[in-house]
């Protein structure tokens, strides 16, 4: 089984077990929320790339990706293997250490071992910081969507080649 420790926190595969936990991460931190169900159907889909942070048996951070076909953000016409970040989320008291980026790139890692081609999300077009470490981890912003939010906000496509293997580190 996988696991990357990161300081005093343990990055490792979401376990059924972890999916109560992920969803209430998921409501203190994010404003969009999802059916029960869903958290479940992904960790069944793609258990690579559904990874959580614990520190001291308690699951602090999670990352949700499902793998998908369909056509490239990056070269037109093409038609790709792709990761889609679906989620990411680290509760307030333990960011800034390191943990979003980990989760990130042991996310694409799995992503470049399914062979996928690249890796994409959507982020608020206000969220900065997450922009700021999607950019450092090698995203570009490759489309805007209008009105993606139920609050009316749009929504950068980012998107990252895996061509190359690139994972940010």
């Amino acid at each position: 089984m996988f696991a990357r420790w990161v300081g005093e926190y343990l990055i490792r595969p979401c376990s059924e077990d972890d999916i109560p936990s992920v969803i209430a991460i998921n409501m203190v931190s994010l404003p969009e929320h999802y059916a029960d169900y869903f958290f479940e159907e992904l960790r069944r889909e793609s258990p690579e790339t559904f990874l959580v942070a614990e520190k001291n048996g308690q699951v602090v951070g999670y990352i949700m990706c499902r793998i998908e076909y369909g056509f490239s953000n990056l070269k037109r016409f093409n038609l790709v293997k792709k990761g889609h970040i679906v989620s990411i989320a680290v509760l307030e008291q333990h960011r800034c250490k390191g943990i979003g980026t980990v989760l990130l790139q042991e996310a694409i890692k799995a992503m470049i071992k399914k062979r996928c081609v690249e890796a994409y999300l959507e982020v608020r077009v206000s969220n900065e910081g997450a922009i700021s470490l999607y950019k450092r981890l090698g995203f570009v912003v490759t489309s805007k969507i209008d009105f993606y939010y139920k609050d009316g906000e749009a929504a950068y496509v980012m998107t990252l080649s895996l061509d190359r293997g690139s994972a940010g580190g």
